[in-house]
């Protein structure tokens, strides 16, 4: 399937979404948010998608917000930009974030090239991220514009870098190169250019044929711990638990176990996460 702004494709249970705006560096506009929200839902619909890579074409991932496009509020008057903003954060881009972080699925994102000012956002949205050796990313919101960090970079980089990391990246700009998002557990891998493609897509085809609502419940686990102390963690994962001990996959586990042979979690429907 393909749209103005993507690119859609399958191979066996995994969704391919690649963002297709060369011209910009596959910058977000109005069109891209709601082509991958939409793409997003229609994939979440679908019980036979186990997982989703996400990527970019040619040698960018993505380049953040199109400042160009009218979304951004450019031709308002000043006093009315923050409005506009605002608006256009929590019912666009913000909530991308959000189904990208909440997709009944795993995400794997492959950066194959510069991920900048949102499109980090997004990248770290993801479940599993690869990058291409020869990625990069770059945060210059607040050096060049003045502006704060958006879609969740600032969560995800106080969580992985600490504040001294995150501040420094965050204030000066400088570009963080894959080897050190590596470094600095930001990213889970890297991958040379020409093998990015197939070591996401076989990265994903592994949990395509795992157990999917143990790693949807998996992820909310860890979202969850960088805010509970022990007593509401171990709450968390007693309610987990519970909830899928009679689920069909792990009813498919033990009878996998019992009779000795590797589950076959594929010819198990794959369940409502909701």
């Amino acid at each position: 399937m393909q749209n103005s702004d993507l690119i859609v494709t399958y191979d066996g249970n995994v969704a391919r979404v690649a963002i297709v705006r060369p011209e910009t560096r596959n910058a977000l506009r109005r069109e891209t948010l709601e082509q991958l929200r939409a793409a997003i839902a229609g994939l979440s619909a679908r019980a036979d998608v186990r997982a989703m890579v996400l990527t970019g074409c040619d040698r960018s991932f993505c380049s953040g917000a199109d400042l160009a496009d009218p979304m951004m509020g450019g031709h308002l008057p000043p006093q009315e930009r923050g409005e506009a903003c605002a608006a256009v954060l929590d019912g666009l881009m913000h909530a991308l974030i959000r189904d990208v972080r909440n997709a009944p699925f795993p995400v794997v994102v492959a950066v194959n090239g510069v991920a900048a000012g949102g499109g980090v956002g997004l990248a770290l949205a993801g479940d599993i991220v690869i990058a291409a050796r020869s990625a990069r990313f770059v945060l210059t919101f607040t050096p060049k514009l003045g502006l704060v960090p958006d879609l969740g970079t600032s969560w995800q980089l106080a969580r992985t870098l600490g504040r001294a990391r995150a501040l420094g990246v965050l204030l000066t700009g400088t570009p963080v190169s894959a080897e050190q998002a590596l470094d600095w557990g930001l990213i889970w891998s890297v991958a040379e250019d020409d093998a990015l493609e197939e070591q996401a897509m076989e990265v994903a085809a592994r949990l395509a044929a795992g157990p999917v609502a143990g790693q949807v419940a998996t992820r909310r686990l860890l979202d969850g711990a960088f805010v509970n102390d022990l007593d509401a963690q171990l709450d968390a994962e007693r309610d987990a638990q519970a909830s899928l001990v009679g689920g069909a996959e792990v009813v498919e586990a033990m009878e996998a176990f019992a009779q000795r042979r590797t589950p076959e979690f594929l010819a198990v429907v794959r369940p409502d996460v909701s």
